[in-house]
């Protein structure tokens, strides 16, 4: 009996002493940061951007080309032609962010200055392209591009292929920017192309041919312009060209 009594006054007095010290233990426990809070308070750090995507609105390039005639639908005279290709354009529009598969669009006006080794002639003229920027691969921003105009071209006179002087440049294709510099890229390119009068005189058979380019393009940086003002101070116009 005497034992019975001695273990409930132990119990009695063991639950006296452990309750105060519940509270304690849960306090302390709470200010002990975990490993995922941690991780939750460190700063947000956003990957840093390409040095390309800090440019204007201008580009100037120059591209060299090599075309040859293929045997769709057939290959009579087997043209080939070198053409110097100077450029100027727009960026109209650039994401580079977007979801969309496009991230930037330009309007580019590119000169054709050249002339055919076999069967002989020489060219000059104009032409419109649309190009279209794809995701970047590191340095590399491939895209595709598609454009027409027209070319004056004594081509005719050596190839049955095209009647009269005036003929129009149809092409389309693909290529890659390679930024080695910032705003400053190599450019490597593929075109299939057709030449033809469109209609202006018969009989118009055409040709079609492809097309390798190698160039280089310059993305032009932001320079904002400064105006002086009366009290010899100067203002900072932000701008995109």
């Amino acid at each position: 009996m005497r034992k019975i009594l001695t273990i409930r006054y132990l119990a009695i007095w063991g639950t006296i002493f452990m309750v105060p010290a519940i509270p304690a233990y849960c306090r302390s426990s709470s200010h002990q940061p975990s490993g995922s809070s941690e991780i939750s308070e460190q700063p947000y750090r956003a990957a840093p951007e390409p040095f390309w995507t800090e440019h204007g609105r201008l580009t100037l390039g120059f591209q060299l080309s090599y075309g040859l005639e293929n045997s769709i639908p057939h290959d009579i005279s087997h043209i080939n032609m070198v053409v110097a290709e100077p450029q100027i354009g727009i960026i109209a529009w650039d994401s580079p962010h977007s979801r969309l598969p496009i991230k930037r669009f330009e309007v580019i006006s590119e000169g054709i200055l050249g002339g055919s080794f076999h069967p002989g002639g020489q060219m000059f003229g104009t032409s419109l392209l649309l190009r279209f920027g794809l995701q970047p691969l590191g340095r590399v921003v491939p895209y595709f591009d598609a454009g027409s105009g027209p070319v004056h071209t004594t081509v005719n006179a050596n190839a049955p292929e095209l009647t009269g002087d005036t003929q129009f440049l149809s092409q389309g294709g693909f290529g890659l920017q390679y930024f080695f510099k910032p705003q400053r890229a190599l450019v490597f390119e593929y075109h299939y192309f057709h030449m033809s009068n469109g209609g202006l005189q018969q009989p118009n058979p055409g040709f079609n041919g492809s097309m390798v380019t190698i160039g280089f393009c310059w993305l032009r940086g932001l320079r904002p312009p400064v105006i002086a003002t009366s009290n010899g101070g100067r203002i900072h116009f932000p701008h995109f060209w």
